[in-house]
Formats: structure tokens, C-alpha cells, sequence
């Protein structure tokens, strides 16, 4: 009896480690840097929930509108918002191509939302508090810090994303995924996700990455889900765990049910897919205790994002 336990303790014991050896060896590999202008991006050293820098290629036409009808249009250069609640307490800064039409948007902002211009900058938010005292004098002194010291899990997030996406890179973000933050954020920007938020929290995973990819023509007048549909291509999400690879590896059958994945086949490599409502979709792709989301208006644009994902991290291994 005792030899017929060790025999299965052993057996165990091996299925275990064998285990823990597949999933590990499956961990999604970084890259080294982040490409340019996102390289020189640096965290303000505030406090933060969600962050965002959005850097199009060309300055790009954005019209304000306040629900008085007052109505401002201009070019912007770059755009950086910092949070607590993107929808509630925010901060951001704006960069228009001259001090004109800062000042010119600065009046078509609604009355709740506080406003200073910086030249051709224009700093605004909600409500007026201390934390938006704070963001205004880490933003007046450049107090920066790099993102790998202030908020190192969004800053690896950034770099395990994939190196030759089939769109270039507009604009690196992350938020935290505390209640119901990251599902009511997504349903702010037009694109309903139920279970997501539920899903990476049973896996542990109390943040998400994400990187914009595509151009805008012009800037969309407002946040909704024409931030999405407005530059061709889609978001890719990046969630990693605080489980080891193999915990998650237990727990992805409970993960793909949360988040009402099916399962496809991605250039011979296991994916899993969901179509979600008013017309958008979503791919994910799990490597180790990493697990990425691709959202975007059609199924094959979704797709497309994964295969940059599998391409990058084949090319990484040297496969």
C-alpha cells in the first residue's frame, strides 16, 4: 500500500512539474523599448488609476462642443491624460499646434470642467480638487518620472506588445481593474464587454495595458466609440497575472467562461474569440500568466491585431 502511494504521489508530482515546465516556457516575451515618441513619455508623479498619451502622426483637427452649443475646432499636436476615474476625476493636457487655438478651445469646454492654458497648451479636467492641484504642479515643474519606476506592470504591458502591428501606434494607456472600473469605461467608449472586468479578476489580474493602433483623420469631437471606429484598426489589451503561469493555466477554463470566449484556431495556434455588441469584436490569445485582448469594429481586424501579437512573440523566441 505505502509503494502504491509514493508510485501515485510521484506520478502527481511529475504532472505537476510538467505542468509548471509547459506554461512557463509559454510566457510572453517583451520587447526592449517602446518606439518613438512613446520612448520619451514620462509617468507625472501623481497618484493614478488610468493613464493615456496619444501621439498621432500628423496634428490632427478635434471640435469641441459644450452642451450651451459653443463650439471650437483646432489641430492637436499630442494629448495626455492621468485619473483616478476617467470619467469622474480626470486631468489632461492638450498640445494644439499654436497658442490661439488653446485659448479658442479653452472656451467651448463645459462649465464644469476646469481650464488653463499654457501657451499653445490647454490643461483641463474634473472636479477642481486637491489631485487636480497636485497633476497641475507636476505637470508646471515636468516633475516626471519613468514609467518603469512609477508604474512598472503598465510599463512591461507596453513593451509585450507586438513589434509590427499592421497599423501604427497611436496612443499607450493603462487602467486599474478595481470594481467595476474597467467594464464601465469600456461601456463609456461605446464598446459593452460584460464579464471582461470579472474575468481578469478572477485570474488576478488588477490591471490592464493597452495600446491604440491606427490614424486619425480627424479626432473625434468626443470620448465614445468613435475613438475606436475613427482610426481603422483596433486596441490591444494586455492582462498580466499575479499567478504563477500554471495557476492561470488551472483557471483558464473558469477565465474563457467569465468572458464568454469561444475557441478558434489562429495560424495553427489556440485563440479564443468573442463577438461583442453594437458590432464589435474581440480576440484573445493566452501565453504563460500574460493573456491578450484585441478589440476592433470587424472580426478580421481583431484577428489581424493576434497575428501581429503570435508573429511578435514568435520572432522573440527566435521561432
Amino acid at each position: 500500500m505505502r509503494r502504491r502511494l509514493c508510485f501515485l504521489f510521484g506520478v502527481l508530482l511529475f504532472a505537476v512539474l510538467a505542468f509548471v515546465v509547459l506554461n512557463w516556457s509559454d510566457a510572453a516575451v517583451p520587447g526592449k523599448a517602446l518606439p518613438p515618441p512613446f520612448d520619451g513619455w514620462g509617468a507625472p508623479d501623481v497618484p493614478m488609476n488610468a493613464a493615456v498619451y496619444i501621439a498621432p502622426q500628423r496634428p490632427s483637427a478635434v471640435t469641441i462642443r459644450d452642451t450651451a452649443g459653443r463650439e471650437a475646432t483646432g489641430r492637436i499636436v499630442s494629448f495626455e491624460g492621468v485619473a483616478i476615474d476617467p470619467v469622474r476625476e480626470y486631468a489632461a493636457r492638450a498640445e494644439f499646434v499654436d497658442a490661439a487655438e488653446a485659448s479658442v478651445a479653452a472656451l467651448a469646454l463645459e462649465a464644469d470642467i476646469w481650464a488653463r492654458t499654457h501657451g499653445s497648451a490647454l490643461w483641463f479636467g474634473k472636479p477642481d480638487n486637491d489631485w487636480a492641484d497636485t497633476v497641475r504642479a507636476a505637470w508646471g515643474e515636468e516633475d516626471r518620472v519613468p514609467w518603469a519606476e512609477h508604474e512598472p506592470v503598465p510599463w512591461r504591458g507596453w513593451l509585450l506588445l507586438p513589434d509590427d502591428p499592421p497599423s501604427p501606434l497611436l496612443a499607450l494607456g493603462f487602467i486599474r481593474n478595481r470594481e467595476d472600473l474597467l467594464d464601465r469605461t469600456l461601456g463609456e467608449l461605446g464598446v459593452e464587454a460584460d464579464g471582461l472586468g470579472s474575468a481578469l479578476r478572477l485570474a488576478r489580474m488588477g490591471l490592464a495595458s493597452f495600446g491604440l493602433y491606427g490614424e486619425f483623420g480627424d479626432a473625434p469631437p468626443e470620448i465614445n466609440a468613435d475613438v475606436l471606429r475613427g482610426t481603422g484598426t483596433g486596441i490591444i489589451v494586455v492582462a498580466e497575472s499575479s499567478y504563477p503561469a500554471f495557476v492561470v493555466g488551472l483557471l483558464w477554463g473558469r477565465i474563457v467562461s467569465a468572458a464568454r470566449l469561444e475557441a478558434i484556431t489562429l495560424d495553427g495556434e489556440e485563440a479564443h474569440y468573442r463577438s461583442l455588441e453594437d458590432e464589435w469584436h474581440m480576440t484573445a490569445k493566452r501565453y504563460g500568466r500574460t493573456i491578450y485582448f484585441a478589440v476592433a469594429p470587424a472580426r478580421s481586424e481583431a484577428e489581424e491585431l493576434v497575428l501581429a501579437v503570435i508573429e511578435s512573440q514568435r520572432a522573440r523566441r527566435g521561432e
